[in-house]
Protein backbone atom coordinates (compact mmCIF):
# COMPACT_ATOMS: atom_id res chain seq x y z
CA UNK A 1 0.00 0.00 0.00
CA UNK A 2 1.42 3.42 -0.90
CA UNK A 3 2.67 5.43 1.89
CA UNK A 4 0.24 9.71 2.33
CA UNK A 5 3.54 10.29 1.04
CA UNK A 6 3.99 8.80 -2.43
CA UNK A 7 0.19 9.73 -2.69
CA UNK A 8 1.22 13.34 -2.31
CA UNK A 9 4.52 12.90 -4.46
CA UNK A 10 1.27 11.83 -7.02
CA UNK A 11 -0.60 15.00 -7.16
CA UNK A 12 2.75 16.96 -7.05
CA UNK A 13 4.51 15.16 -9.95
CA UNK A 14 0.85 15.76 -11.96
CA UNK A 15 0.95 19.76 -11.51
CA UNK A 16 4.40 20.10 -13.29
CA UNK A 17 4.42 21.56 -16.34
CA UNK A 18 7.96 19.71 -17.86
CA UNK A 19 8.81 17.38 -15.72
CA UNK A 20 12.11 14.64 -15.81
CA UNK A 21 11.48 11.29 -16.61
CA UNK A 22 13.53 9.89 -14.02
CA UNK A 23 10.67 11.58 -11.45
CA UNK A 24 7.69 10.38 -12.99
CA UNK A 25 5.78 7.94 -10.60
CA UNK A 26 5.30 5.37 -13.70
CA UNK A 27 9.23 5.25 -13.97
CA UNK A 28 9.82 4.60 -9.96
CA UNK A 29 7.04 2.10 -9.94
CA UNK A 30 8.61 0.13 -13.13
CA UNK A 31 12.38 0.44 -11.41
CA UNK A 32 11.56 -0.05 -8.27
CA UNK A 33 8.43 -2.14 -8.11
CA UNK A 34 5.32 0.14 -6.29
CA UNK A 35 6.01 -0.79 -3.11
CA UNK A 36 9.50 -0.18 -3.18
CA UNK A 37 10.26 3.30 -3.15
CA UNK A 38 9.23 6.44 -1.05
CA UNK A 39 10.49 9.78 -0.63
CA UNK A 40 11.18 12.74 1.57
CA UNK A 41 9.24 16.06 1.13
CA UNK A 42 8.89 19.62 2.76
CA UNK A 43 5.67 20.53 3.34
CA UNK A 44 4.11 24.15 3.75
CA UNK A 45 2.19 26.09 6.12
CA UNK A 46 -0.94 24.47 5.17
CA UNK A 47 0.16 20.75 5.40
CA UNK A 48 0.43 20.56 1.46
CA UNK A 49 3.50 19.17 -0.37
CA UNK A 50 6.08 22.08 -1.67
CA UNK A 51 8.87 19.70 -2.69
CA UNK A 52 9.97 16.33 -3.04
CA UNK A 53 12.74 13.92 -3.52
CA UNK A 54 12.44 10.02 -4.17
CA UNK A 55 14.46 7.09 -3.28
CA UNK A 56 14.45 3.39 -3.87
CA UNK A 57 14.11 1.14 -0.39
CA UNK A 58 15.15 -2.01 -0.86
CA UNK A 59 17.84 -4.66 0.81
CA UNK A 60 21.04 -6.08 -0.29
CA UNK A 61 22.62 -8.75 1.25
CA UNK A 62 19.89 -8.55 4.28
CA UNK A 63 20.92 -5.34 4.92
CA UNK A 64 18.65 -2.22 4.45
CA UNK A 65 19.39 0.42 1.81
CA UNK A 66 18.41 3.73 0.07
CA UNK A 67 19.79 3.66 -3.34
CA UNK A 68 18.90 4.92 -6.89
CA UNK A 69 16.49 2.79 -8.69
CA UNK A 70 17.74 0.57 -11.18
CA UNK A 71 17.94 1.85 -14.83
CA UNK A 72 17.57 5.58 -13.26
CA UNK A 73 20.59 7.86 -13.78
CA UNK A 74 19.70 10.18 -10.87
CA UNK A 75 16.65 11.00 -9.09
CA UNK A 76 15.63 14.67 -8.83
CA UNK A 77 13.71 16.71 -6.63
CA UNK A 78 10.51 18.15 -7.71
CA UNK A 79 8.94 20.81 -6.54
CA UNK A 80 5.70 23.60 -6.79
CA UNK A 81 5.01 26.31 -8.39
CA UNK A 82 4.48 28.16 -5.28
CA UNK A 83 8.40 27.36 -3.95
CA UNK A 84 10.75 26.31 -7.03
CA UNK A 85 13.30 27.54 -5.09
CA UNK A 86 14.01 24.75 -2.34
CA UNK A 87 17.75 23.23 -2.42
CA UNK A 88 18.46 19.30 -2.08
CA UNK A 89 20.64 20.40 0.84
CA UNK A 90 17.74 20.78 3.12
CA UNK A 91 16.78 17.51 2.16
CA UNK A 92 20.02 15.71 2.57
CA UNK A 93 19.65 15.20 6.99
CA UNK A 94 15.99 13.84 6.30
CA UNK A 95 17.56 10.91 4.43
CA UNK A 96 16.34 7.31 6.13
CA UNK A 97 19.57 6.18 8.25
CA UNK A 98 19.52 2.83 6.58
CA UNK A 99 23.13 0.68 6.65
CA UNK A 100 23.46 1.45 3.02
CA UNK A 101 23.02 4.45 1.56
CA UNK A 102 23.95 5.71 -2.23
CA UNK A 103 21.59 8.07 -4.01
CA UNK A 104 22.69 9.56 -7.34
CA UNK A 105 20.68 13.52 -7.52
CA UNK A 106 20.89 15.34 -9.96
CA UNK A 107 23.23 18.15 -9.64
CA UNK A 108 22.08 21.18 -7.11
CA UNK A 109 24.28 23.80 -7.24
CA UNK A 110 23.96 24.54 -3.43
CA UNK A 111 24.48 21.39 -2.67
CA UNK A 112 28.52 21.27 -2.59
CA UNK A 113 28.78 24.74 -1.14
CA UNK A 114 27.21 24.13 2.31
CA UNK A 115 28.42 21.80 4.73
CA UNK A 116 27.61 18.37 5.34
CA UNK A 117 28.24 14.99 6.75
CA UNK A 118 27.47 13.13 4.18
CA UNK A 119 29.99 12.68 1.74
CA UNK A 120 29.18 13.41 -1.93
CA UNK A 121 31.59 12.73 -4.74
CA UNK A 122 30.89 13.91 -8.62
CA UNK A 123 30.16 11.75 -10.82
CA UNK A 124 30.17 12.58 -14.93
CA UNK A 125 27.57 12.42 -17.74
CA UNK A 126 28.61 12.67 -21.11
CA UNK A 127 25.88 15.19 -23.05
CA UNK A 128 25.27 16.66 -26.57
CA UNK A 129 23.54 19.71 -26.15
CA UNK A 130 20.46 20.60 -28.71
CA UNK A 131 21.86 22.39 -31.71
CA UNK A 132 20.72 24.30 -35.08
CA UNK A 133 21.53 21.26 -37.55
CA UNK A 134 22.51 17.36 -37.12
CA UNK A 135 24.93 18.48 -39.33
CA UNK A 136 26.48 20.79 -36.61
CA UNK A 137 26.52 17.78 -33.82
CA UNK A 138 28.22 15.09 -36.52
CA UNK A 139 30.91 18.01 -37.03
CA UNK A 140 31.60 17.24 -33.71
CA UNK A 141 32.39 13.61 -33.98
CA UNK A 142 35.74 12.37 -33.96
CA UNK A 143 37.62 11.05 -37.33
CA UNK A 144 37.45 7.60 -36.53
CA UNK A 145 33.65 7.67 -35.50
CA UNK A 146 33.01 9.39 -38.86
CA UNK A 147 34.76 6.64 -40.91
CA UNK A 148 32.71 3.82 -38.95
CA UNK A 149 29.76 5.31 -38.86
CA UNK A 150 29.90 5.54 -42.74
CA UNK A 151 31.03 1.86 -43.42
CA UNK A 152 28.24 0.93 -40.73
CA UNK A 153 25.15 3.07 -43.26
CA UNK A 154 26.39 0.67 -46.31
CA UNK A 155 25.91 -2.24 -43.77
CA UNK A 156 23.31 -2.00 -41.70
CA UNK A 157 19.65 -1.38 -41.27
CA UNK A 158 18.03 0.06 -38.35
CA UNK A 159 14.79 -0.98 -37.04
CA UNK A 160 12.06 -0.24 -34.26
CA UNK A 161 11.71 -3.47 -32.41
CA UNK A 162 9.30 -4.75 -29.48
CA UNK A 163 11.39 -8.11 -29.17
CA UNK A 164 12.34 -7.47 -25.37
CA UNK A 165 13.95 -10.78 -24.82
CA UNK A 166 15.88 -11.00 -27.96
CA UNK A 167 16.93 -7.09 -26.18
CA UNK A 168 17.99 -8.56 -23.35
CA UNK A 169 19.95 -11.83 -24.57
CA UNK A 170 22.08 -8.74 -26.89
CA UNK A 171 22.32 -7.03 -23.01
CA UNK A 172 23.40 -9.76 -21.24
CA UNK A 173 26.32 -10.87 -23.99
CA UNK A 174 27.58 -7.29 -23.69
CA UNK A 175 28.33 -8.03 -20.51
CA UNK A 176 29.81 -11.25 -21.11
CA UNK A 177 32.07 -9.88 -23.02
CA UNK A 178 33.01 -7.10 -20.38
CA UNK A 179 33.20 -10.33 -18.10
CA UNK A 180 30.97 -8.83 -15.61
CA UNK A 181 27.76 -10.25 -14.36
CA UNK A 182 24.49 -9.01 -15.44
CA UNK A 183 22.74 -6.85 -12.38
CA UNK A 184 20.31 -9.18 -11.16
CA UNK A 185 17.35 -6.85 -11.91
CA UNK A 186 17.64 -6.85 -15.48
CA UNK A 187 15.34 -9.65 -16.49
CA UNK A 188 12.76 -7.88 -14.72
CA UNK A 189 13.63 -4.10 -14.58
CA UNK A 190 13.65 -3.72 -18.69
CA UNK A 191 10.89 -5.33 -19.06
CA UNK A 192 8.87 -3.27 -16.77
CA UNK A 193 10.09 0.06 -18.12
CA UNK A 194 10.04 -0.73 -21.64
CA UNK A 195 6.27 -1.55 -21.80
CA UNK A 196 5.56 1.98 -19.36
CA UNK A 197 7.75 3.88 -21.95
CA UNK A 198 5.43 2.51 -25.18
CA UNK A 199 2.51 3.30 -23.30
CA UNK A 200 3.78 6.97 -22.21
CA UNK A 201 5.04 7.34 -25.75
CA UNK A 202 8.17 8.09 -24.54
CA UNK A 203 10.48 5.23 -25.95
CA UNK A 204 11.72 2.29 -27.91
CA UNK A 205 13.87 -0.18 -28.69
CA UNK A 206 15.90 0.03 -31.92
CA UNK A 207 18.18 -2.71 -33.69
CA UNK A 208 20.65 -3.10 -36.40
CA UNK A 209 20.28 -5.97 -38.83
CA UNK A 210 22.70 -7.19 -41.45
CA UNK A 211 21.60 -9.64 -43.41
CA UNK A 212 18.19 -10.08 -41.51
CA UNK A 213 20.82 -11.30 -38.45
CA UNK A 214 20.26 -8.55 -35.17
CA UNK A 215 23.73 -7.51 -34.53
CA UNK A 216 22.69 -4.89 -31.63
CA UNK A 217 20.01 -2.97 -30.54
CA UNK A 218 19.80 0.11 -27.89
CA UNK A 219 17.18 1.11 -25.39
CA UNK A 220 16.11 4.98 -25.76
CA UNK A 221 13.72 7.37 -23.41
CA UNK A 222 13.13 11.36 -23.87
CA UNK A 223 11.54 14.15 -21.85
CA UNK A 224 11.29 17.39 -22.33
CA UNK A 225 14.66 18.06 -21.42
CA UNK A 226 16.61 15.42 -23.14
CA UNK A 227 16.78 11.66 -24.97
CA UNK A 228 18.56 9.34 -22.89
CA UNK A 229 20.36 6.35 -23.43
CA UNK A 230 18.98 3.60 -21.29
CA UNK A 231 20.54 0.37 -21.85
CA UNK A 232 22.15 -0.89 -24.81
CA UNK A 233 24.14 -4.63 -26.16
CA UNK A 234 25.55 -6.31 -29.07
CA UNK A 235 26.80 -9.60 -30.45
CA UNK A 236 30.51 -10.39 -29.94
CA UNK A 237 31.28 -10.25 -33.34
CA UNK A 238 33.92 -7.66 -34.93
CA UNK A 239 30.38 -6.60 -36.34
CA UNK A 240 28.94 -5.46 -32.90
CA UNK A 241 31.03 -2.05 -32.45
CA UNK A 242 30.24 0.01 -35.06
CA UNK A 243 26.26 -1.31 -35.68
CA UNK A 244 26.44 0.11 -31.76
CA UNK A 245 28.00 3.32 -32.74
CA UNK A 246 25.06 3.79 -36.21
CA UNK A 247 21.98 3.03 -33.28
CA UNK A 248 23.63 5.57 -30.96
CA UNK A 249 23.97 7.94 -33.88
CA UNK A 250 20.27 7.54 -34.66
CA UNK A 251 19.42 7.95 -31.42
CA UNK A 252 21.06 11.90 -31.26
CA UNK A 253 19.56 12.24 -34.49
CA UNK A 254 15.99 11.58 -32.74
CA UNK A 255 16.56 13.55 -29.62
CA UNK A 256 18.12 16.43 -31.99
CA UNK A 257 14.56 16.45 -34.54
CA UNK A 258 13.08 16.81 -31.28
CA UNK A 259 14.94 20.06 -30.31
CA UNK A 260 16.40 18.60 -27.11
CA UNK A 261 19.93 16.87 -25.49
CA UNK A 262 20.79 13.83 -26.08
CA UNK A 263 22.27 12.15 -22.82
CA UNK A 264 24.55 8.80 -23.01
CA UNK A 265 24.91 8.92 -19.11
CA UNK A 266 27.43 8.26 -17.13
CA UNK A 267 30.09 5.67 -17.27
CA UNK A 268 33.29 5.51 -15.26
CA UNK A 269 34.70 2.26 -17.42
CA UNK A 270 37.78 4.57 -19.89
CA UNK A 271 36.59 2.38 -22.60
CA UNK A 272 33.38 3.70 -22.36
CA UNK A 273 33.50 7.21 -21.77
CA UNK A 274 36.00 7.28 -24.61
CA UNK A 275 33.22 6.01 -26.90
CA UNK A 276 31.21 8.29 -25.76
CA UNK A 277 33.43 11.30 -25.85
CA UNK A 278 34.18 10.30 -29.39
CA UNK A 279 30.67 11.94 -30.19
CA UNK A 280 31.56 15.36 -28.89
CA UNK A 281 29.81 14.39 -25.57
CA UNK A 282 30.78 17.04 -23.31
CA UNK A 283 30.87 16.08 -19.46
CA UNK A 284 28.44 17.11 -16.64
CA UNK A 285 28.58 16.33 -13.44
CA UNK A 286 25.75 14.61 -10.78
CA UNK A 287 26.44 13.49 -7.32
CA UNK A 288 26.69 10.36 -5.70
CA UNK A 289 26.03 10.50 -1.75
CA UNK A 290 27.27 7.24 -0.36
CA UNK A 291 27.85 6.59 3.61
CA UNK A 292 27.50 3.52 5.53
CA UNK A 293 25.65 3.54 9.00
CA UNK A 294 26.40 0.15 11.42
CA UNK A 295 26.88 -3.02 9.80
CA UNK A 296 26.99 -1.77 6.86
CA UNK A 297 30.50 0.08 7.26
CA UNK A 298 31.50 -3.86 7.64
CA UNK A 299 29.51 -4.88 4.39
CA UNK A 300 31.44 -1.62 2.29
CA UNK A 301 34.92 -2.89 3.33
CA UNK A 302 34.27 -5.34 1.05
CA UNK A 303 32.12 -3.79 -1.65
Amino acid sequence: MQSDAVRSYHRLFEALERPFLYAAPWWLDATCGAESWDVINSTGEDDTFIAALPYHKTTIRGLSAVITPPLTQWVSLISSSSDPGVSHHSFLPDLPKSAILDLSIKPDTELLSQSTNIPVVLKYSFIIPAMESMDAVRNRYNEGLKRNLRQAEKNYSLHESDDVRGFLSLCEQTYLQRKMKPPHWLNEVIPNVYQQLIKHDCGRITIAKAQDKVIAGVLTAWDYHSGYYLAGGRTADDQGASAHALLLDNAVQSAQSRGIAFDFEGSMHPGIANFFQSFGGVPVSYWQIRKYYGIGKIWALFH
